[in-house]
């Protein structure tokens, strides 16, 4: 696929947004087209939506719930076959926004479907030259609302758009992406940072590392050593009231796993933890038994910084935060006084390793070590 369907934002807001209220039903002229592509929905049982920060300078007072009806684009040649259903929005408050966005989502989609015709034109020349038969392109767009944009959806207008293209092989792929929008007086795009509100990525990566957690199966087996985490650039919508992620194919599993679907909230049911064989552990001073720390810290629901002049880190999680510098046997927590340790941070093998004791000492968190593992909880 090579331009896959994006997100247009077209403006940013310069606070956070309040998340939506559960939502009203839909007006009967939006036209819901399900998605093509396999997604899964698996629902983290978490107590309590992510709530952010209203706009409050964004007048809401007069949003009425937004109306989506289709345009149908279609083409069966030997090239290719495409069918795509075209999103037209109306009921924004901000026509001129709205017009403009109504644009620029109908040429994302048709300069996809020129660049996939020239593709096939070119692969189909090929494979006569070369002999072997040629199999049409195929494109799908389909699209569905999830937030309608009314006073009782908080103003959040959210839908996703679903973009398939097949060029050849066993199957095809599909990028699905998010449009965000405030229904105020003046439009506004709403970025996943005002979306999650304050400490929403670190939360946003706890849910993520909750969910591999629960079905591990679905996942590359690495995924919890790779993963980085979220960022701004990651896909979203809104559905009732909380923020979904969504990651694309191979993303952060193989094809099977299809793309994957992580709603934010406030805090797991169980808490966080992180386990690691023994043997795993690097060895400090003193026989000091040293653990990753971004491994670690991360699987626990911490976002981690790392500062390359400094050569520091610092760790945040809600309200909690501390910093660790290499070579630097002083700790503290949430900015209380500095103490010693049984070892200072070190580098091993190109990683940032602590001490044991710095995850109940300075973190709080319960430390466990039994049958040839090291478990830490909280």
């Amino acid at each position: 696929m090579k331009s896959p369907f994006r997100m247009i934002t077209l403006a940013a807001v310069g606070s956070c947004l309040l998340a939506a209220a559960p939502l009203s039903a839909f007006a009967e002229t939006v036209t819901a087209v399900p998605i093509s592509a396999p997604i899964y929905e698996t629902a983290v049982p978490i107590s309590a939506p992510v709530t952010a920060v209203p706009i409050s300078a964004i007048s809401i007072e007069n949003a009425r719930a937004v109306t989506v009806t289709t345009k149908l684009i279609e083409e069966n040649t030997d090239l290719l076959s495409a069918k795509l259903s075209i999103p037209v929005i109306s009921g924004l408050q901000d026509t001129a926004y709205q017009e403009k966005l109504n644009s620029e989502i109908e040429k994302q989609a048709t300069d996809t479907l020129a660049e996939l015709k020239t593709q096939a034109e070119e692969d189909k020349k090929s494979a006569a030259e070369s002999g072997y038969e040629y199999h049409p392109y195929e494109m799908i767009v389909e699209y569905e609302v999830k937030s309608d944009g009314s006073q009782e959806a908080g103003g959040i207008f959210s839908m996703t758009t679903s973009t398939y293209t097949y060029t050849g092989g066993a199957h095809g792929g599909t990028f699905e992406a998010g449009y965000n929008v405030l229904n105020g007086t003046e439009a506004q795009a709403i970025t996943l940072e005002q979306a999650l509100g304050e400490g929403g990525f670190a939360k946003a990566d706890s849910a993520v590392r909750y969910q591999i957690k629960q079905d591990p199966d679905r996942f590359y087996t690495d995924i919890l050593d790779t993963f980085t985490g979220v960022t701004e650039d990651t896909q979203y919508y809104y559905e009732n009231g909380i923020v979904q992620l969504v990651f694309q194919q191979y993303d952060v599993a193989p094809y099977a796993g299809g793309i994957v679907i992580v709603p934010v909230t406030e805090q797991p049911t169980a808490a966080a933890s992180f386990t690691i064989d023994a043997d795993k552990l690097a060895a400090g001073p003193k026989g000091t038994k040293l653990v990753p720390l971004r491994q670690a810290a991360e699987a626990l629901g911490f976002k981690v910084a790392w500062n390359g002049t400094t050569h520091s880190a610092e760790l945040s999680r809600g309200a909690q935060w501390t910093q660790v510098t290499v070579g630097q046997n002083s700790y503290f927590f949430n900015r209380v006084a500095p103490f010693e340790l049984s070892a200072a941070p070190t580098i091993v093998k190109g990683s940032l390793y602590v001490p044991l004791d710095f995850f109940d000492q300075v973190l709080k968190l319960s430390v466990s070590e039994e049958n040839g593992t090291v478990q830490i909880t909280g």
